[in-house]
């Protein structure tokens, strides 16, 4: 599954928003702030991209809050544990799928159709 990173800066409004529907669209996310990560900030340097929010979705990147192309690239959801509450990172459209919570060994189906 793709790794999902967000670069965002502490006065952004937009990267509020984006953060948002990442949440509310159960997407995993790693969030990298410019200002106080200089690795992160570099590496946007290095790929000519001078705003945020951008989103390096697998070796994909997207800047600025595109709902639509970020949800295409996306190729996971987060479902918790019904037992333990544990988020579970999945893959999307397979189908119905049984998951094994690493955390507390309980067992489940999960509808993965977006």
């Amino acid at each position: 599954m793709k790794n999902v990173i967000m670069f965002t800066s502490q006065t952004c409004s937009s990267c509020k928003v984006a953060k948002n529907f990442l949440f509310q669209n159960k997407i995993q996310f790693e969030q990298k702030d410019i200002n106080v990560d200089a690795k992160a900030r570099e590496e946007l340097f290095r790929r000519n991209i001078s705003g945020v929010p951008t989103f390096q979705i697998g070796k994909d990147f997207v800047t600025g809050f595109d709902p639509k192309k970020i949800l295409k690239l996306v190729d996971h959801r987060l479902v918790e544990c019904k037992k333990c509450s544990t988020k579970i990172r999945v893959p999307i459209n397979k189908g119905t799928i049984k998951i094994k919570c690493m955390q507390c060994a309980h067992e489940f189906s999960v509808d993965t159709q977006v």
